[in-house]
């Protein structure tokens, strides 16, 4: 003896139409999965620097860096310092990168913070623009991000990240005022 579903509610019969229909709909819109050939494969090629710009903005208080690379990188940092003890290391990442591993660009703004303690790695600053024996090093790293493959010191003393400890880096750039 047969059961009238109360108001309200599907029979079992009509909700199987309907969810048939549903997973007919929704498979009708999925895409068909294509076998990887691997064709797309960009070769990893260790990334030089063939741009560093470096500004610093007095009134506006702010630092930009672009970096540009002639392939794909793994990431960027920058470290500034005046004596080796206060460091501050502002990693960044891709802003635009060619499809075909040909090119990176990387992209770094950051604020003078008005105190030490209000500075946040990749977005502030502790160093004005004005400050005596600022020393600058940016590096761009391998694609897997593990070692540094190219540099660029500012402020006139590159040595002296080696005696740091961060690392040597022997091409220099000078900072633009904006």
């Amino acid at each position: 003896m047969g059961v009238a579903a109360p108001s309200g509610v599907w029979s079992s019969t009509a909700a199987r139409g309907r969810l048939r229909a549903v997973v007919v709909f929704v498979l009708a819109g999925c895409p068909v999965p294509h076998e990887d050939t691997g064709g797309n494969e960009v070769p990893v090629v260790e990334p030089s620097l063939v741009r560093a710009k470096v500004e610093c903005a007095a009134e506006a208080a702010t630092w930009s860096v672009v970096l540009e690379a002639d392939a794909w990188t793994g990431g960027g940092s920058l470290w500034m310092s005046t004596d080796g003890v206060y460091v501050e290391q502002h990693d960044f990442g891709s802003y635009e990168a060619a499809v075909d591993g040909t090119g990176d660009e990387l992209r770094l703004s950051l604020a003078v913070a008005d105190e030490r303690s209000a500075v946040h790695a990749g977005s502030s600053t502790w160093f004005n623009c004005g400050v005596a024996e600022l020393q600058g090093l940016l590096v761009i790293r391998s694609r897997d991000g593990s070692t540094v493959s190219d540099c660029r010191a500012f402020g006139g003393a590159p040595e002296r990240w080696e005696a740091w400890g961060v690392g040597a880096c022997t091409e220099s750039i000078e900072v633009q005022a904006r």
